[in-house]
Formats: C-alpha cells, structure tokens, sequence
C-alpha cells in the first residue's frame, strides 16, 4: 500500500503517490536551479506558469476525477513533455531517473498506456489554436491574432480588416463576431498553441510577464 500526499498544483488539489510526488519535487528543484537569476519575480513568474501548466495536464491525465491519483507514470510523461527553461535536458540522478519503489503491496501496479502528451507537427511544432493575441493587439487582438494563425504579416491583416468596413461595412461586424467567440490567449500555454509552439517549460518562457519588460 503506497502513501497518497495531497498537493496543491496550479491552485488545484491534487492527490499523488509517494513515488509520484517525490519525482515531481526533484523536477521542480531541477527547473528552478535551471532558471536565469534576473530577479526573483521573474523566477516565480515562470514557476507560476509550469505549475499551471501541469495541472492542466494532470487534469487530462486522470480525467478531471477529483478522487483518481496521481501516479509516477503520468508525472514521468508530464516532466518528460515540459522539460527544462532552458531547453537543456534535466540533470540525471537518482531522484530524477528511478522509478516507482518495489514496495509489495495491492496498490503498486503501474502502467506505460496513458495519456498521450505528444504533438503530431514535425520539429516539435503543435497544432495550431486561433486565439486573439494579448500582446500585439491594437483594439482586440483579432488582426493580431488571425495573423498568428496565418502565419502572414499583421499589417496584411488589419488592411483586409481595413478595407471590410470602409468599403462594405461587413468587416465591422465581422470583427465583432471574432472579438465575441475567439478567447484571448492569456497564459504562456495558448500563447504557445496560437503560434503553433508546443508548450514546453522553454517555449512558454518566452511568453512570461516579465520577458516583455
């Protein structure tokens, strides 16, 4: 029979076995060691979005059940996706590369199948996701956005958009309709996905507060 820890992730409870939860601390403390020392806010700014994001994945790992646990296998599939800040692999150690303990005991099966964390672009690229851009909007953030998912110049964009309302006036209301249904890319992760990144620990550092100060 294995300890179960309840932990708090992303400002969601979550409740791991003991194997899972002392994979997932030494991961934390290998990302933080990893983090640029420009100030403490920064560091804290960047741990906040990797909480986050794996509480997301947790939630999709065990299907949003609030009573299904943790177990090292998902964490081991999480870590493995997020990787490092910086893009380097996460140091080799016992904490960071042993596996579940061989306790005997009824609770101490663990499984490879799971839930799949991989992305189907090449390079490491995902699937996009249309959202309206937070960072380069002039109004709402549509133009900014579509033009992410268009992979064309923004200008381009806020032009076509232009010329809709001046010279049909269906633009107007087109823009509207975008404004209302597309969600605004609020965390590091959609910043990500609008871009056609995959949200990895490095990736969604770019997309931290305090890079664009």
């Amino acid at each position: 029979m294995k300890k179960v820890i309840n932990a708090s992730i992303g400002g969601r409870s979550f409740a791991l076995d003991e194997d899972a939860y002392n994979r997932l601390s030494a991961y934390f403390e290998h990302f933080k060691a990893r983090l640029s020392s420009d100030s403490q806010s920064a560091g804290e700014e960047i741990m906040s979005d990797l909480e986050n994001r794996i509480a997301e994945l947790f939630d999709q790992g065990i299907g949003g059940a609030s009573y299904r646990v943790v177990d090292f296998d998902l964490v081991r599939k999480v870590v493995g996706q997020l990787g490092m800040p910086d893009g380097s692999p996460e140091p080799i150690g016992s904490s960071a590369g042993a596996g579940p303990s061989t306790s005997s005991g009824a609770g101490n099966t663990s499984s490879s199948a799971g839930p799949d964390f991989s992305y189907s672009g090449e390079k490491g690229e995902a699937p996009k996701r249309l959202y309206r851009d937070s960072d380069n909007k002039t109004i709402g953030g549509v133009c900014s956005g579509l033009a992410a998912f268009l992979n064309i110049d923004i200008t381009i964009v806020r032009i076509i958009i232009l010329l809709a309302i001046l010279l049909w006036g269906s633009g107007l209301l087109v823009y509207l309709v975008l404004w209302i249904v597309v969600p605004l890319a609020k965390t590091p992760a959609e910043k990500c996905e609008m871009r056609g990144l995959e949200p990895t620990a490095e990736n969604m550092a770019r997309f931290s507060e305090y890079k664009k100060k």
